[in-house]
This record gives structure tokens, sequence and C-alpha cells, in this order.
């Protein structure tokens, strides 16, 4: 019930950005390529995939599949339930960078959708902070600043933008044997969209077509609980695992299907679930 109290509380129009170039990773300079080898440093013993379980993360949908269907269901645009941007400062571990660059990617994802120009932009400082803690090569530079403005009166040259980031991004990481970090980026991202489902759910009039979108999570649910099974035994990961396995009620107990609308306390109690998880990477 936290999602609707600050719902009613206001209505502020932000949400962020993720852009994380890595198209020039070939002609980086010294200090980025530094600064990768720093971050590398950090995991100590990386987990070797399954050729499935691989795949499976190369193809992970970005957020925008998500928030496309959110604005498809006239579900609205409400910066309350965005994580605010004054947080990206408190982030300081590897997973709590990388996991919040998901959680910033989808409220980038919710941002863009609903062509937000200054939101956009706010936030942009943000995921540059994150992306180049995490010494991402080639994050973010003035060309790219530049595509950004020229497409910020248009939202499909922007989603088109973003998406090819996204993949550049998930790319770099696999190939540099940083699938831990690009993991927690895409476990980040799925807690943040189901969660702005869920509470856009709880406070709709008739939620009938939002609720069929979070329907439509359930296989994203289950390609990430998969893949994040390889970590299971991962001390550092676990709670990770352990997190959005606590998902899997919102599919079962609650009976949601597509065409079916949710009574507003069972809606609410989605939410609440829904926010219990996402708190866990975002606090």
């Amino acid at each position: 019930m936290k999602a609707i109290s600050k719902i009613q509380s206001g209505v502020a129009l932000v949400a962020l950005f993720l852009l994380i170039a890595t198209s020039g990773c070939n002609n980086a300079p010294k200090n980025d390529k530094n600064a990768n080898a720093a971050a590398a440093d950090t995991i100590k013993k990386e987990v070797t995939l399954s050729p499935e379980s691989q795949k499976l993360l190369t193809s992970f949908p970005t957020p925008f599949e998500l928030t496309t269907l959110l604005e498809k269901a006239k579900a609205g645009f409400i910066f309350d339930i965005t994580n605010p941007p004054a947080n990206v400062g408190k982030y300081t571990t590897e997973m709590s960078k990388s996991l919040n660059l998901g959680v910033y990617s989808a409220d980038l994802c919710y941002s863009a959708t609903y062509n937000r120009t200054d939101e956009t932009n706010k936030f942009l400082a943000c995921t540059n902070k994150l992306a180049d803690e995490l010494g991402i090569a080639g994050v973010y530079d003035q060309s790219l600043l530049d595509k950004v403005k020229k497409f910020n009166n248009n939202k499909d040259s922007l989603i088109g933008l973003i998406n090819k980031i996204f993949s550049q991004t998930n790319n770099f990481l696999s190939s540099n044997n940083r699938t831990r970090v690009a993991l927690l980026i895409a476990a980040g991202g799925f807690a943040e969209g189901l969660y702005l489902a869920a509470s856009l759910g709880e406070v709709a009039k008739d939620n009938t077509k939002i609720m069929a979108v979070i329907a439509g999570q359930v296989n994203n649910h289950m390609k990430l609980l998969t893949i994040l099974q390889a970590y299971q035994s991962d001390e550092k990961m676990k709670p990770v695992v352990d997190e959005i396995a606590k998902l899997k009620p919102i599919w079962g107990i609650y009976n949601i299907e597509s065409g079916k609308k949710i009574p507003q306390d069972k809606a609410a109690e989605i939410s609440d679930l829904a926010e219990s998880v996402r708190l866990t990477f975002v606090k």
C-alpha cells in the first residue's frame, strides 16, 4: 500500500535514462581501460553460464517491452513511483550499482516511452555516474549527448537509440566475462519494471489491461530465475536470487490472467509484494 500513498501525496513527472554507449570501446581512452580493469578485479570468481543460460541473458528483453505495453494499456506516468535521482550517490558497492543501473534503466524506459524530455535529461547524469563507476567502457560522450538532444522530440528514434545501447552494453559485459554485472542489471530492471506496473495497477479504475501486462511477464521471470540459478551457491548473489524468487506468487496464488480484472485489494497485495522486492535493491 506504500505505492498508493505516494501517488496520492502528489504527482510529479520524472524518470531516468540509461545511456551506456559502448560503440567506441576500441578507441576508449587509457583511463577508461583502467576503470574497466579495476571494476573487473572486484569480481573474485565469475560463474561460467551454460550456453542456454548465456543465450537467455543476452536475449533478455529490455524494460521497453513492459513500458510500451503499459502505455498501450493507458497507464499513466507518475514520478513518485520511480527511484529518486538523489539516491544515486548512496550506491557504493558493485552489486548496488549494478542493480540500480538496472532499476534506473527501467525508469528511463518508462520516461522515454512517455516522451518526458526534461526528465530524461535530468537523469542522464545519474546513469552515467553508475556506468562510469562500474567501469563500462565508452560510457557516454559528447556525440551521444548531441544524439539524445536531437532525438528528444522523436520518441521512436530515441527508443531505437536506447535499445541499441542496451544491446551494446550487454554484449560488452558478456564478452568481457562480466556476466554477473549484466545479470544484476537485468534483475534490477525486471524488478523495477514489474513494480511500476503493479503500482499503476493498484490505482487504476479498471486494471484489466495493466494486469494483462503483468501476466505477460511470467515467462521473463522464469528466464531470469533460470539464469540466476547458476549463482545459487554464490553467497553475495544468493539474496538477489531469493528476492527475485519471492515474486512467484504474483503468477500463482493471485491467478492473474489476461483479460481479467483484479479486485483493488488483491491489486494492492500484488503491488506490496513487488515493492518489497524492489525496496531491497534501492534501499
